[in-house]
């Protein structure tokens, strides 16, 4: 026999307190009861009839919009408003009506629970308020008369603004009279019925119908509560919670709440309650509690530092293991501090009181320098939002130890650095070489061959005899310069790879180097398929072939020289390997050769390995990527 608290204890002293001690109210009242609920509206009415008010109509709606309906068609003198109903909730209920009738006085039904936001609606434009059950018929006699004298007085108050945001939901509860004398409990209209599934509609309960639903495991216990209830006649308020077998078989969690009423003799004789079927809650209730549970094992078990603080204090309020842990504080000791305390440096101005609400609303990371107990500093990536905590705000904080990941991207930023200047040293060493073979080519041999030229000339200008003899060879000298050029600009000048191919343009380069030195070269460009190839990819290969071959030239002594190109799955591979002298891989180099062909081989995302030892000759391995989708970041291995 459960009743939600908010309502029962009004409803029973309007109904029993004596009705010859009101005084009356010289004017009739039309008063209008807004109330959704059956079980408060047939007590309301009861106890509205047994008043010494002078009434002239009662009327009565469940919904705002017939409440605004009969405002506008009838005369009402004053509203009893219960601001929960199907078509209103909350503070906008009472805002409906004074839409439609702000001058009609208004007096709010409340709960205990709601006594802080029925003050709110008394500065909103209500002219009082009574808690259910905490008033009697002379209170509210007072109220009512109070209320309308106030109305003439303070018009004013007839307008408000928005006070309320939620008020508890209606409910359908189901009415029981119990009369001890004849232990007869009538259930008054159909919600039993609704709720519980027996046909039991205004009419008295079977015998022992209540006490043969309680569920076994509550039974005992409920029925020696209500029986200490009855016995001690020093209380009025019956309420317990328990379950109830329903017409088909379930269980139902219900809330039972009564008052208990006396003769004159001081002896019970009557208790009138409602019970509520409040399941749905209970279940909501089971999944808050795992809800909550599962979330405090997230935090407390999170692999990741976190803690609690309030935003107004700074004060610390939970925090888990992981904290712990990194930061060497105990939890209580944790609980002693504020934020400030972990922090190598000064807070932030976002934690002003004027930027802070805005400031939570940015969940990206921050970074900040934290010290642990011991003064060792840390760099933490911070990321923090506000939470409900236990009905207040605060602020929930992730911090990631980034220390380590710091240190290496600033490590990995001065290797791209150092790659970067070594690059470009490669570069301008390159072109400093083609510049200074470019300088010896025509200082040494052509400038030598054009200074003979100019010498003969002269002499043939100045000397008719041998003029003959010397324009010959003077013709023969220019030729010989023509030659030289055209080498010259052959060997500095990617080849015409779109007209001879990539496999040609290397069997070119190598018979050219075989005039000059006598060795054995061995080219293979097996399932090499050059149409997949741009021309940017073509010089590249090219020029590695050509660098190697000139390193080996200058340095290596080899008398073999073996050079693959292969294909493959959107790769290229070249392999240029010899039998010369070979070096040590792990010692500083003088040239730029190797480093030319790393600098060119990253421009594809490509690899370098290089595999030499000394009296082990060299292998040189490059992979290139063929897809331009595959180009990235830089990358070598040497």
């Amino acid at each position: 026999m459960v009743m939600e608290v908010a309502h029962w204890t009004a409803f029973i002293l309007w109904y029993h307190l004596k009705l010859y001690f009101m005084q009356a109210i010289q004017k009739e009242l039309n008063i209008l009861t807004v109330e959704d609920n059956p079980a408060d509206l047939y007590l309301l009415q009861e106890m509205l009839k047994s008043t010494s008010l002078s009434i002239g109509e009662l009327y009565t709606t469940d919904r705002i919009s017939g409440a605004r309906e009969l405002l506008r068609t009838h005369s009402i003198d004053i509203v009893l408003l219960d601001l929960s109903l199907p078509d209103s909730l909350g503070i906008e209920t009472f805002f409906g009506i004074k839409e439609a009738a702000a001058d009609v006085p208004v007096i709010i039904l409340t709960g205990l629970s709601d006594t802080s936001l029925a003050l709110e609606a008394i500065k909103d434009g209500a002219q009082d308020y009574l808690v259910k059950g905490e008033f009697d018929e002379n209170l509210l006699s007072k109220s009512i008369q109070y209320s309308l004298e106030r109305t003439h007085n303070l018009e004013v108050l007839r307008q408000s603004n928005e006070r309320y945001d939620m008020v508890i939901r209606a409910t359908n509860d189901a009415i029981w009279d119990w009369n001890l004398a004849t232990n007869e409990v009538f259930l008054v209209g159909d919600a039993y019925k609704k709720i519980f599934g027996y046909d039991i509609v205004n009419a008295v309960t079977p015998h022992q119908l209540w006490g043969n639903s309680l569920h076994p495991e509550d039974k005992n216990r409920v029925v020696h509560k209500l029986a200490r209830f009855i016995l001690d006649a020093g209380h009025h308020i019956w309420e317990c919670e328990y379950r109830l077998r329903r017409a088909d078989g379930t269980w139902a969690y219900v809330h039972d709440r009564g008052y208990m009423m006396f003769n004159l003799d001081g002896k019970p004789i009557r208790i009138i309650g409602s019970i509520q079927d409040i399941t749905h809650r209970k279940r909501s209730e089971e999944i808050i509690m795992a809800s909550e549970e599962k979330y405090r094992q997230m935090f407390y078990k999170n692999p990741f530092s976190a803690w609690i603080f309030d935003p107004e204090t700074l004060q610390i309020l939970e925090v888990n293991d992981a904290a712990i842990q990194k930061y060497g504080y105990s939890r209580h000791e944790f609980l002693l501090l504020n934020i400030m305390d972990i922090r190598a440096e000064a807070i932030p101005d976002f934690f002003q009181e004027s930027q802070y609400p805005v400031t939570l609303n940015r969940n990206e990371p921050r970074l900040w320098r934290h010290k642990k107990k011991n003064g060792e500093l840390l760099l933490a990536e911070i990321t923090f939002y506000p939470i409900d905590y236990y009905g207040r705000t605060a602020i929930q904080v992730l911090s990631n130890d980034v220390t380590e990941k710091i240190r290496l991207q600033e490590e990995l930023a001065q290797e791209q650095k150092r790659r970067q200047l070594q690059i470009t040293e490669a570069v301008l060493g390159a072109q400093e070489k083609e510049r200074s073979i470019i300088g010896g080519e025509l200082h040494d041999n052509i400038n030598q061959i054009l200074a003979t030229v100019k010498l003969y000339l002269d002499v043939a200008i100045a000397e008719p005899q041998p003029r003959m003899e010397l324009l010959s060879k003077s013709r023969k000298n220019i030729t010989s310069a023509i030659e030289e050029i055209r080498k010259l600009s052959k060997m500095l000048i990617a080849p015409s790879l779109k007209e001879l191919g990539l496999k040609d343009s290397i069997d070119e380069l190598l018979q050219n180097i075989l005039i000059v030195k006598r060795m054995k070269i061995k080219l293979s460009t097996e399932g090499l398929n050059e149409e997949t190839l741009s021309r940017d990819q073509k010089v590249t290969i090219y020029r590695i072939v050509q660098e190697q071959l000139n390193n080996i030239l200058k340095y290596a002594e080899a008398t073999t020289v073996s050079i693959q190109v292969k294909e493959k799955a959107g790769q290229i591979s070249l392999l240029i390997a010899d039998d010369g002298k070979g070096f040590d891989v792990n010692c500083r180099r003088k040239g730029v050769g190797i480093t030319n062909i790393i600098s060119r081989a990253e421009l594809f995302n490509g690899k370098v390995e290089i595999d030499s030892a000394p009296g082990k000759g060299c292998r040189v391995k490059v992979v290139l990527n063929t897809r331009l989708s595959e180009v990235g970041e830089p990358k070598s291995r040497v």
